[in-house]
């Protein structure tokens, strides 16, 4: 029997995103359709606590407290001995959210800029809720078309710190030739056409994994225009969990954990399977899936072992 994968947030600095919080139902109803069991940090991030998670969320820290120097060296041995981290900020980066976030991501050679991301030609309703057309190859960005970036920052990735076990990469950009932001410096704000900005930072960091965001607007249910619900966020969403709890060290550990994928299904069958579950057959969508495999698996090996018969 696989272990249940525990999935924590922080609640100690006055994060936006929590799991109450009724602006982000559809992705917490995700996260515990897929089985993952939801917890909080409240007093205090400690290495301790923080090894009861296999992904930590931090979800924009607003107007304080900040983190501690203790909290962010903890939180970057978590990362170091296997954890994931998922770091999430909004638009105006660390100066608008009233947080310092750059202080712990800039171990992982990524910072959030003060900015906030415009295009005066690929945009959603406005020029400040950009359309992100431009990848790098990665297993998050696969199928993807477009995602929504409102009112979001860029980050900067800095690969002096790379080395044989840390890989800092973006993933994601602004587009080529129509959008420009607007940073602080500091003689105040100013507005600067630049193209090709990044969005989304991915890191391999010792044995864990880090994403850093700078849009929380991607997982709110909100609104239909540039939320969850647009363009391909929630596929987005739905891939960047799947790669940072896809972790594997050993071949003993292949055998435990699961792996987690993204896949489309038919809506009858889906509907279907919620039925199902409603109905108390199946306790989750992944234990139908695996069932529906292992019958499959041993279909196929009686027909392979008929075959060999003959």
């Amino acid at each position: 029997m696989t272990k249940k994968i525990t999935i924590g947030f922080d609640y100690m600095h006055n994060n936006l995103l929590k799991i109450e919080n009724n602006a982000f139902t559809d992705f917490i109803q995700y996260l515990f359709d897929s089985g993952f069991q939801l917890g909080k940090i409240e007093a205090g991030i400690t290495s301790e606590k923080l090894k009861s998670y296999d992904l930590f969320i931090i979800g924009v820290p607003h107007l304080g407290p900040n983190l501690g120097t203790d909290e962010i060296e903890d939180l970057v041995n978590y990362v170091s001995e296997g954890g994931s981290l998922l770091i999430i900020n909004d638009g105006g980066g660390d100066y608008e959210n009233k947080n310092n976030l750059s202080e712990l991501t800039k171990h992982f050679g990524i910072t959030f800029n003060n900015d906030k991301l415009y295009d005066n030609e690929l945009f959603s309703q406005e020029n400040y809720h950009p359309i992100i057309k431009d990848f790098s190859p990665h297993y998050i960005t696969r199928d993807l078309s477009q995602f929504i970036h409102s009112n979001g920052c860029t980050i900067t990735i800095d690969k002096s710190i790379e080395a044989e076990n840390i890989d800092v990469n973006s993933i994601a950009y602004s587009s080529e030739n129509t959008s420009w932001h607007s940073y602080l410096d500091e003689d105040g704000w100013h507005d600067e056409s630049k193209q090709h900005l990044p969005i989304i930072g991915a890191i391999h960091f010792e044995l864990g994994k880090v994403i850093t965001i700078g849009n929380l607007s991607i997982f709110s249910s909100l609104n239909k225009n540039y939320g969850i619900q647009a363009a391909d966020n929630f596929k987005l969403v739905s891939n960047v969990i799947s790669w940072l709890l896809n972790k594997a060290g050993s071949e003993e550990e292949k055998a435990l954990k699961p792996i987690f994928s993204t896949i489309a299904l038919s809506q009858d069958l889906f509907y279907w399977a919620k039925d199902m579950i409603n109905l108390g057959k199946w306790k989750n969508l992944e234990e139908v899936i695996n069932f529906a495999l292992r019958i499959v698996k041993v279909r196929l090996k009686e027909f392979e072992n008929n075959d060999k018969d003959e």
